[in-house]
């Protein structure tokens, strides 16, 4: 294998060395060996560290081990492009697997995009199954579909997980921002950014498995993202975001745009940030005209949160 493979497989890991070895064992079967194999260790206190060390002695393909504080998934993802090799760029979580010939058929869909139309794509994705083998979410309108991820969230609300290769060198023009006092920004942040210059090709074919249900019951994941307490200021960068970025499609799917303006002023809260400054640096004054009409709801949800937390705290 070259120093510059095909793909770099991406997986993000905290804490979870008893589900790890699913990445690993998926990529021990693929039946496209032009990959290498990136671990993030996101400050892991378990047995990660020598796992992955005992796999990469071993496997016939090469397996690099970076670790960092722990930082969450979007510091992970930063530094994972960066140090990538690859041409294509996938992520695997630590608990998900992948089919046989996810890489070669992934591979197969982008050389089946006509070169001279090459340029507007930055990837190529497919379908996820769970543990039992269903279909996650929807199923795409045609196959191949081309349709950026603005129009495929706005326009055409395909939701789920799903599995994308992604231009190794197009991820490192849209880096997560790397805002202190939180361990996550939601992903959109990034695909909906990319969105706006790029196209992907998507198909109908089973690539993922994801493992549904399967979190920590003590609740230990690589972002915490389900603590909008701890992850408020990821929450209030990327609700500010979509607020003055996507607003023309507020007609296409207005539901996405209403909950990002009653939940700005609650993370800003939550964040101990000034509404006042939130609210004026919003550039679009028609985001402006939706947070203020949702003020009064928004305030409602955040005094019932905080004293539901007051009364758990007084127990």
């Amino acid at each position: 294998m070259s120093d510059m493979p095909l793909f770099t497989i991406f997986t993000p890991t905290y804490n979870r060395a008893h589900t790890l070895h699913r990445v690993f064992d998926s990529l021990r079967t693929q039946t496209l060996r032009d990959f290498e194999w990136l671990v993030i260790d996101d400050g892991s206190t378990d047995n990660t560290r020598e796992l992955v060390a005992g796999w990469a002695a071993s496997a016939d393909f090469p397996i690099r081990y970076f670790r960092q504080d722990h930082a969450g998934k979007h510091i992970a993802h930063n530094l994972a492009v960066n140090e990538a090799r690859g041409q294509f760029f996938t992520v695997l979580d630590s608990d998900d697997g992948c089919v046989p010939n996810t890489l070669e058929r992934l591979a197969h869909h982008w050389d089946a995009i006509p070169a001279p139309k090459r340029a507007s794509f930055c990837g190529v994705g497919g379908l996820a199954v769970d543990q039992r083998g269903e279909i996650v979410g929807d199923d795409f309108p045609s196959t191949p579909f081309d349709a950026n991820m603005r129009e495929r969230a706005y326009v055409y609300r395909i939701r789920g997980e799903k599995c994308v290769a992604m231009l190794t060198n197009v991820m490192r023009q849209f880096p997560f921002p790397e805002i202190r006092g939180t361990n996550f920004i939601p992903e959109g942040t990034v695909w909906l950014a990319m969105g706006k210059t790029h196209k992907i090709r998507w198909v109908n074919e089973v690539f993922r498995i994801y493992y549904s249900g399967d979190e920590d019951a003590d609740g230990s994941t690589l972002s915490g993202r389900r603590n909008l307490h701890k992850n408020a200021p990821g929450r209030l960068h990327y609700y500010a975001w979509v607020l003055d970025n996507d607003l023309e499609y507020f007609f296409h799917s207005p539901a996405p745009f209403l909950k990002a303006a009653l939940m700005l002023p609650i993370v800003v809260w939550l964040s101990r940030e000034s509404l006042w400054e939130a609210l004026t640096s919003l550039h679009s004054r028609p985001a402006r005209l939706l947070v203020s009409l949702a003020l009064p709801l928004a305030f409602v949800i955040y005094a019932g949160n905080k004293a539901r937390r007051s009364r758990g705290v007084s127990r």
